[in-house]
């Protein structure tokens, strides 16, 4: 039975978890095959397998501190307890770093090319048993706004995802047949405001049945949660039949998107993160 790894090892791979987070951010790249045997030496003849793994109970701990991650280590959630607390100090230390440079990649996203391959850019979504973890949250950290908060309110990012969503939408329908749609596709949150439930009113291409998205973009990768407000849970129950939700992520880099038909509550564990507070 493999032994607990030790805070030595514990923070010899934090710190290189978090290179390869900053290098995410810079927009360069780099081999995770050649951070694994970097940092075997410095680890307790750790398997290759395991150095993977415990990238991943590093996700889980970022997730559910409400941080980003990096794309590609799906989180784990079954993680060493000496971890997290490794984790969380290295996220303390390098808080300023970190909103910098998330700051300067919102500002700097590139022009993302939707492929001429439609079916290419969407994926099977997670499984609401994958993402389990999530929903016992309960990690404060020294940040003072979380980074799905911080997405959320970054008013470009939400524009340029549906932007993107948008033209795919209108690029699908033409590659269905259904030109006679494409100029009836309407982006509703641009042309008559937010507070309709959805952002962009489409079109299924079965008949002239509508179809209502809403669309949640992230820089992070398919396993980053995302905030959704009362109003579109509502609206996603009351008309499920035509509603989607396209989780778009990956947006600066590579995007890709999978996609939540129906009732949101019915893929997602929804927890409160803001309340209404009054006197009466």
């Amino acid at each position: 039975m493999a032994k607990d790894w030790s805070r030595l090892e514990c923070e010899a791979i934090v710190s290189d978890y978090f290179d390869m987070m900053i290098k995410v951010l810079i927009g360069e790249e780099f081999s995770k095959t050649d951070h694994r045997r970097a940092l075997m030496p410095k680890l307790n003849h750790r398997t290759d397998s395991s150095i993977d793994y415990k990238h991943r109970n590093i996700s889980a701990v970022l997730v559910q501190a409400g941080e980003r991650y990096v794309p590609g280590y799906r989180p784990a959630w079954n993680y060493q307890a000496l971890l997290k607390d490794v984790v969380l100090g290295w996220l303390e230390k390098s808080e300023s770093e970190l909103v910098t440079l998330e700051d300067a990649e919102m500002k700097i996203i590139h022009e993302s090319q939707i492929p001429p391959d439609l079916a290419s850019l969407f994926v099977t979504p997670p499984d609401r048993t994958e993402m389990a973890g999530v929903r016992e949250s309960r990690v404060r950290t020294p940040r003072h706004t979380n980074f799905a908060e911080r997405e959320a309110k970054n008013r470009d990012l939400g524009e340029r995802g549906e932007a993107f969503v948008f033209e795919v939408e209108r690029q699908r329908l033409a590659s269905i047949g259904r030109a006679d749609l494409v100029n009836d596709v309407e982006w509703t949150s641009k042309e008559k405001g937010d507070g309709a439930g959805y952002d962009i009113r489409s079109f299924s291409g079965q008949g002239d049945n509508e179809l209502f998205i809403e669309v949640k973009t992230t820089n992070s990768g398919k396993f980053q949660p995302f905030l959704i407000s009362a109003n579109e849970v509502a609206f996603s129950a009351e008309c499920a039949e035509s509603y989607s939700l396209y989780r778009l992520f990956e947006f600066s880099h590579k995007p890709a998107l999978y996609e939540l038909r129906g009732a949101v509550d019915s893929y997602v564990h929804l927890s409160p993160s803001l309340y209404r507070a009054s006197f009466s």
